[in-house]
C-alpha cells in the first residue's frame, strides 16, 4: 500500500524531530522545545499549551521547508499563518475580512490531502473564528488559558482531599489576607511592587540629549576594556551620524564637501567632517554656553579612550547577551535585527545580525551610549536603543543557511500617542507580521498526487480463513 501523501519517511521524521532539538529561541519565547523530543523513536510529547501554539503558529512554517510534497506544505503554511494574524496582539479589521474569506480554501486543501476521519468540529471550527474576531476582539482576552490557570491555582490550595472546597476557600481567604496587607508594605518587596524581569533603568537627564537619554540595563559584571582607535573612531562616526542634533552640521558640511567630488575615501572624509564639527562647536561655545551646546561640544570631542563592556543589556523590552554568553545556554538572545536606510530614497531594509560585543562608551559630562558590535563590515555597531530581537533556526533545505525570524517583547505595549485616530491599527504578532494569501486553484480537474513516490510502499499481509476452516461456536451460560 502505497503511503499517504502527508507520511514522513524515516529520515525526514528525522531531520523534523532534530530541528526541534537543535532548536534556541529567546528567553521567554517558550519552554525548553527540546526535553519534549525524542530523536531515536521520532516522537514529541508533554508539550504545554503555550508551546504548542508557539509551533502551530510560528515554527511549523520553518521545520516542514523541504520536507513533504508542495501541496501538503502549502496548505499546511497559510493555516498556520491564518493563527498566526488571528493570535495577534492588535487586529485590522479588513485583514480578518480577508482571512475569512481565504480560510475556506485552505480547509479544502487540506480535504484533498488528509483522510475524512481528521474532519472533526475542532478543524471546522476555523470557519467562524475570523468572524468571532471581528466581533469580539483581539483572542488573547477571550480565550480559556487564564481561567485554566486560575483553575490551577484554585487545585493547589487542596490539602484535605476529604474536604475540597473548604481547602480551597481557606487558601483563597490566605491568599486575600496577604494580598490586603502587601498593599500597605511599601518599603518591602511584593509581588505587586516588584519591578518586572526586564525591567530597563531610566539614564541621563531631562536637558541631554536623545541619544544621551537612553533607558537599559546591563547584565553581568562590567569590564574596562580599550578599544583600538579605528573601531573608536567607527562608532564615533556612528553616533554623529544618528543624532538628530548633528544632522544640520552634517547637511552642511555634505554640500560643501561632496565626498563624489573630493576624491578622498569615506573614512577620509569621515576624519575630516569631524574635525571640522569640533572647530564649529568650539567657536559656538564661546558665544553661547547653554546646555544644548554644551551637549553639542561633549560630541564634538569624541569619546573617552575606555569603554565599559557587559555580556548582556535589556533594552526596548529585549534581554540581549552575546554571541560567547549563548553557546552553553539553551536560549538565543544574540540575534539583532536594526532598521536602515539603503541610500535609495525612503527605501528602508532590515539588516541581520548577531551581537558579539556590548559596549558603553563615555564622553565629557558623564554622557554616555550603548552600542552593539553586529556586523563586520565599515559599520559594526549599532545603537541599543535601535535594536530589535530575532534568532535564527537551520534551514532543513539549505546546509550552511539559517532562517531569521523577529520577536516582539510580550509585556510591551503599543504607544498610541503618535497613532492616527482615523486610521485602521496595523497587525502586530510575536513575530514579524506575516501575509496570507492562499491560492484559489480548487478546481476538480487539477491533478493530485494520493501517495508519495520517494517513500517504499507498506506490504499489508491478507489474512483469510483457510478454507474448510470454521469458527468455532461461542457458548454462552443462560443467566437463571
Amino acid at each position: 500500500m502505497p503511503p499517504a501523501p502527508f507520511t514522513f519517511s524515516p529520515a525526514e521524521k528525522q531531520r523534523f524531530c532534530n530541528f526541534l532539538k537543535e532548536l534556541k529561541v529567546p528567553d521567554g519565547f517558550s519552554s525548553n522545545i527540546s526535553y519534549c523530543v525524542n530523536t531515536k523513536e521520532g516522537k514529541i510529547s508533554g508539550l504545554k499549551s503555550h508551546d504548542c501554539h508557539v509551533i502551530l503558529e510560528h515554527l511549523l512554517p520553518l521545520e516542514i521547508r523541504g520536507l513533504l510534497t508542495p501541496l501538503v506544505r502549502e496548505a499546511l503554511i497559510e493555516l498556520s499563518r491564518y493563527f498566526t494574524l488571528l493570535c495577534a496582539k492588535v487586529l485590522k479589521v479588513s485583514e480578518l475580512k480577508q482571512l475569512e474569506t481565504q480560510i475556506p480554501i485552505t480547509l479544502c486543501k487540506l480535504e484533498k490531502v488528509f483522510p475524512p476521519s481528521f474532519f472533526d468540529v475542532m478543524m471546522h471550527l476555523p470557519i467562524h473564528l475570523a468572524n468571532e474576531a471581528m466581533i469580539g476582539g483581539p483572542v488573547q482576552f477571550r480565550w480559556m488559558y487564564p481561567i485554566e490557570q486560575y483553575m490551577y491555582k484554585l487545585k493547589s490550595y487542596v490539602r484535605n482531599r476529604a474536604h475540597p472546597e473548604a481547602s480551597i476557600v481557606e487558601g483563597y481567604l490566605a491568599d486575600e489576607c496577604m494580598t490586603l496587607c502587601s498593599r500597605y508594605m511599601h518599603n518591602i518587596e511584593t509581588r505587586f511592587n516588584r519591578q518586572e524581569r526586564n525591567y530597563e533603568n531610566a539614564n541621563g537627564s531631562d536637558e541631554a540629549f536623545d541619544i544621551f537619554s537612553h533607558s537599559g540595563r546591563g547584565l553581568g559584571a562590567p569590564t574596562v576594556i580599550s578599544v583600538p582607535r579605528r573601531e573608536m573612531d567607527q562608532a564615533h562616526d556612528y553616533i554623529l551620524k544618528n543624532c538628530d542634533e548633528v544632522q544640520p552640521f552634517l547637511q552642511e558640511y555634505s554640500e560643501t564637501h561632496p565626498i563624489d567630488d573630493s576624491g578622498i575615501t569615506e573614512e577620509e572624509w569621515s576624519e575630516n567632517f569631524r574635525k571640522w564639527f569640533k572647530d564649529e562647536v568650539a567657536l559656538l561655545y564661546e558665544n553661547n554656553k547653554s546646555k544644548e551646546i554644551e551637549n553639542l561640544l561633549s560630541l564634538s570631542r569624541g569619546p573617552t579612550e575606555y569603554v565599559t563592556s557587559f555580556s548582556g543589556y535589556v533594552v526596548n523590552g529585549y534581554r540581549f547577551r552575546t554571541q560567547n554568553l549563548d553557546k552553553n545556554l539553551r536560549t538565543q538572545n544574540s540575534g539583532v535585527v536594526v532598521l536602515g536606510n539603503t541610500g535609495d530614497g525612503d527605501e528602508n531594509m532590515d539588516y541581520y545580525g548577531v551581537v558579539t560585543e556590548i559596549l558603553e562608551i563615555q564622553y565629557l559630562g558623564g554622557n554616555r551610549i550603548v552600542l552593539f558590535r553586529q556586523l563586520k563590515t565599515d559599520e559594526p555597531f549599532i545603537l541599543a536603543s535601535q535594536a530589535r530581537q530575532d534568532f535564527y533556526a537551520t534551514a532543513n533545505i539549505n546546509k550552511g543557511w539559517v532562517i531569521a525570524s523577529k520577536t516582539q517583547p510580550r509585556n510591551l505595549l503599543d504607544d498610541d500617542s503618535d497613532v492616527d485616530e482615523q486610521s485602521e491599527a496595523y497587525q502586530q504578532s510575536e513575530f514579524d507580521r506575516p501575509t496570507y494569501v492562499a491560492s484559489s486553484s480548487t478546481s476538480a480537474s487539477s491533478e493530485i498526487c494520493r501517495s508519495r513516490a520517494s517513500i517504499d510502499p507498506i506490504i499489508v499481509e491478507d489474512i483469510s480463513i483457510k478454507s474448510g476452516e470454521q469458527q468455532a461456536p461461542v457458548k454462552r451460560r443462560r443467566e437463571e
